[in-house]
């Protein structure tokens, strides 16, 4: 079979790109979704809508529509009609999955068949059992193809081997900085797809909160921008010096926790923001769940445009994070009061 090099950037991009599209893919189904949250999950019947689950693992042992998961461990034994998102330590699918699979994880096993499967990680195989009647497009450290890609494969990795059969190979062995590029792709994709599933599950889990953030995100967005620029400085130059005290370092690394999760979440309430904002100005009636994916994906889509992306970013995260000050301020007394 041909097998054919590929330039490392060019599949990077390549990956980045299939993910939001098969995130974009995903949104049409978003009206209907079972969300679980927590440890260990096994679904044991049916599941007629579509599965969102954060925890350390999921196992499936009936059949579901599709699978948006991020967490531990993955384990798919029975079939899903439509696609599979996941990013853990572990994902394995035993069964059939007749739309995609987008996974990123320290290892990845594929047993069933997909449509099409695009893979990063630290270990990824492709059984003899495993069929993908379309592509495969695959990075990580170490892959294994025993089973049938049906058109093209392409892969990027450290190692390959190759048993099984493909309609077209395109293969290249990174190198030097590509290697280490490759690492960093892979880890963003995780924290892309984290941040997806972390937002879905506070929308589910705290629709009270999570709207008070949003709607000071949309009432004084160039306020809070400016006041959040000014906030992040300000609260970094003060927990560098208690820190500096010794005295003031337990309360430096309490501030430092509530800061460092603050700038996380900033995305994600700018994300919900943006998709209202669209679907007000379309005069579209969506729910909120299909209001922040479209946000999600059209936020993340920005911050990889070439320098602009930066700046986006930047912005983003500044209006994020004095929105979630300023609604914490305006609802203090409520927060502190106490219980009767």
């Amino acid at each position: 079979m041909p097998v054919e090099p590929a330039r490392g950037p060019i599949l990077v991009q390549r990956l980045l790109i299939i993910i939001f599209c098969f995130v974009l893919l995903l949104i049409p189904h978003a009206q209907a979704v079972e969300l679980f949250a927590g440890g260990n999950i096994s679904l044991n019947s049916p599941v007629d809508d579509d599965v969102f689950a954060a925890g350390d693992s999921l196992t499936i042992n009936a059949p579901v529509e599709s699978v948006v998961f991020a967490g531990g461990e993955l384990v798919v034994n029975a079939p899903v009609s439509g696609d599979i998102l996941a990013a853990g330590g572990r994902i394995t699918v035993n069964a059939a999955v007749e739309g995609k699979i987008v996974a990123a994880g320290g290892a990845i096993e594929m047993n069933g068949t997909a449509k099409n499967l695009v893979a990063a990680g630290g270990e990824i195989t492709i059984q003899p059992t495993a069929v993908i009647t379309r592509d495969a497009v695959i990075s990580g450290q170490r892959v294994v193809n025993a089973g049938t890609v049906s058109r093209n494969l392409t892969v990027r990795a450290q190692e390959f081997e190759n048993t099984g059969s493909a309609g077209r190979v395109d293969y290249q062995e990174p190198e030097g900085l590509d290697a280490l590029h490759e690492v960093m792709s892979i880890l963003r994709i995780l924290m892309i797809l984290g941040f997806l599933v972390l937002g879905i599950v506070l929308l589910k889990l705290f629709p009270a909160q999570f709207m008070g953030v949003v709607a000071e995100v949309r009432r004084s967005p160039l306020r809070n921008t400016a006041v959040g620029l000014g906030l992040i400085i300000v609260s970094a130059i003060a927990i560098f010096v208690l820190a500096i005290t010794v005295v003031g370092f337990p309360l430096a690394a309490v501030m430092g926790m509530l800061f460092i999760i603050a700038l996380m979440l900033s995305g994600i309430f700018v994300s919900f923001a943006l998709g209202k904002t669209l679907s007000d100005a379309l005069t579209v009636k969506l729910n909120d769940l299909l209001i922040f994916l479209i946000g999600f994906v059209i936020l993340a889509l920005l911050f990889h445009i070439p320098v602009a992306g930066m700046l986006i970013g930047f912005v983003a995260l500044s209006l994020g994070f004095g929105s979630i000050v300023y609604a914490v301020h305006n609802n203090w007394q409520r927060i502190t009061a106490p219980r009767p």
